[in-house]
């Protein structure tokens, strides 16, 4: 199994002077992602449930993407394995908050059922 290192739920700023992002200022679960394939699965007190999948690209290398899925939307997809997946909404925000993509208007069949962000470096576009 990989090492993993657990740190404490603590604020925002203490998160932030130890190395890791800041988003928003609310408590903050720093998690130190090994290499190679990880997933990060949460609960709401509720029961909604949605995973993050940090992926390589090449075997034991850091991971140069995350897929997000959400689980308990109560709608699912045929997927690429000839099985089914969850669908969910999703938005993205972009500059001035602008909505860039909403699939809220999205027939069910057209809406997402992973999100693919990737985590490498910005690259320049024609």
């Amino acid at each position: 199994m990989a090492d993993i290192t657990t740190l404490p739920i603590m604020s925002a700023s203490d998160a932030e002077s130890i190395g890791f992002a800041r988003f928003n200022d609310v408590p903050t679960l720093p998690v130190d992602i090994p290499d190679g394939n990880f997933t990060i699965s949460a609960k709401t007190s509720d029961g909604r449930r949605i995973t993050f999948f940090f992926g390589e690209y090449r075997h034991g290398s850091p991971p140069s993407f995350v897929d997000i899925q959400y689980h308990d939307h109560g709608t699912r997809i045929l997927n690429a394995n000839g099985g089914t997946s969850p669908t969910f909404d999703m938005l993205t925000i972009g500059t001035g908050g602008r909505h860039v993509f909403d699939s809220r208007g999205l027939e069910i069949s057209d809406k997402p059922s992973i999100a693919v962000i990737l985590i490498g470096e910005a690259t320049q576009t024609a």
